[in-house]
């Protein structure tokens, strides 16, 4: 192996020697450094020595990139290394690996700062639409709306949803001081909102916790952060969430007032059963009998349903009904065919009545509550409501005819109309049940 003093001449006029494939010229002056040259004529720096008794071999770089001084102080660096009983080759393979966490890092720091709420939000949704039912899922949509779209009932523009504003920020920037800000504000103006889209949202953040990905960028345990907790609404119980006696004018005189007659039937309907909102969306003509003067209700608890009468008033109610499909309570506007959102019409009503808020469910309570004005037995209300029985009290539930069930509901139904100032004769009505009086 030739050694010389390597210079910048002698480098360019280096040769490599005939027939063989690498040849090296050793740098008098720099201890294991060498210029190796190949028969295809690329010339490049390599640093050899010995470490632990055994030769290892280094390249340098190319001498196009490299001055020969690089070079030769990386090669007396080499040789530091070796001297203080370090192996070069894992200081650099370190060095490498160090290198390239510090590249991955700064990639997630990337993915990290620009990662939006509502990117993990619109996943959060998608990964549980088929798990939720049709309503839960709206909610969510409905909470999180950038708002400002027309309706698609009636006139003006979509409110913007509770949880919007978080869903613009980016998630490391979703702090306890963010959520309890957030929180103070919007119960100024919407409470029951409010209240709602905290626990959606933390049950989301739970789920970014989880995430492969999201579980690195949040602070998880914020949403259980006790000064985040005070700044979210109560749930407070509705203390009148039903129609007394004296509201019953007020309220018929609105409701049957509504511009939708399917809409009107149906709210009616729901007092006038006690059923629950969504077994009496879902009747069919199918199952409602004239002839017998019953209607077949979905059931919660029971899944083969149950059968109550049709008392009369309700039976006219449903017969001036409109036959557009299988639905009693249709919608030509609904994608289902059926009436879907009742709500905003009886908000209307009890506005136009002066009355406090009812919820749909409280037209159930009424229901329950005014029964007892005619004296209507436990059982009897149970039944016709699809409670489950009372293995005490109701020894015989089973076997209390639809006959009897019509009796007692009559009553109920005509003490409604009596207090409701409606005027209807059960002359009117077609064959089938009739109340005894």
């Amino acid at each position: 192996m030739a050694t010389i003093k390597l210079t910048g001449a002698k480098i360019d006029k280096a040769q490599p020697e005939p027939g063989k494939a690498q040849t090296f010229i050793w740098d008098s002056s720099t201890p294991g450094l060498a210029l190796r040259i190949t028969q295809s004529g690329g010339k490049a720096y390599i640093f050899e020595s010995r470490f632990n008794g055994k030769t290892i071999r280094m390249t340098i770089g190319d001498v196009k990139a490299w001055s020969l001084g690089k070079a030769q102080e990386e090669a007396r660096r080499l040789q530091t290394l070796i001297d203080a009983g370090q192996d070069p080759r894992q200081v650099k393979a370190e060095k490498i690996a160090k290198a390239e966490a510090a590249k991955e890092q700064a990639k997630a720091d990337e993915i990290r700062n620009s990662l939006l709420v509502q990117s993990a939000w619109d996943e959060y949704l998608s990964s549980n639409q088929d798990y939720w039912g049709e309503r839960h899922y709206r909610d969510h949509i409905n909470l999180s709306q950038a708002g400002g779209q027309p309706k698609k009932r009636g006139t003006g523009l979509t409110v913007q949803g509770v949880l919007y504003p978080l869903l613009q920020m980016r998630m490391v920037d979703i702090s306890a001081s963010v959520l309890a800000d957030w929180q103070k504000r919007e119960a100024e103006t919407r409470a029951n909102n409010a209240r709602q889209g905290f626990e959606m949202f933390r049950a989301f953040w739970r789920w970014c916790g989880q995430h492969e990905v999201y579980a690195r960028v949040i602070d998880a345990p914020i949403v259980e952060n006790q000064d985040v907790r005070k700044k979210v609404p109560s749930r407070k119980a509705k203390k009148f969430d039903v129609l007394q006696r004296a509201h019953l004018q007020d309220w018929f005189a609105a409701v049957r007032n509504l511009s939708n007659p399917v809409i009107s039937a149906y709210l009616q309907g729901l007092l006038l059963t006690g059923a629950r909102r969504e077994e009496l969306a879902e009747l069919k003509w199918s199952h409602v009998d004239f002839k017998l003067g019953a209607m077949w209700i979905k059931d919660k608890v029971d899944a083969e349903g149950r059968m109550i009468p049709l008392t009369p008033y309700l039976r006219s109610l449903i017969t001036a009904l409109p036959r557009r499909n299988e639905w009693v309570f249709s919608s030509p506007t609904a994608a289902d065919g059926r009436l879907g959102e009742p709500r905003i019409a009886h908000n209307r009503a009890l506005d136009a009545a002066g009355l406090e808020h009812v919820t749909l469910h409280g037209l159930r309570r009424t229901f329950a509550s005014l029964a007892e004005w005619v004296e209507m037995p436990v059982g009897v209300v149970a039944q016709i409501m699809g409670h489950a029985p009372n293995a005490t009290a109701e020894r015989h539930y089973k076997s209390r005819p639809l006959e009897l069930l019509a009796i007692w509901h009559g009553k109920y139904e005509a003490w409604i109309l009596e207090q409701a100032g409606v005027e209807f004769s059960n002359d009117k009505q077609v064959e089938g049940l009739r109340v005894i009086k």
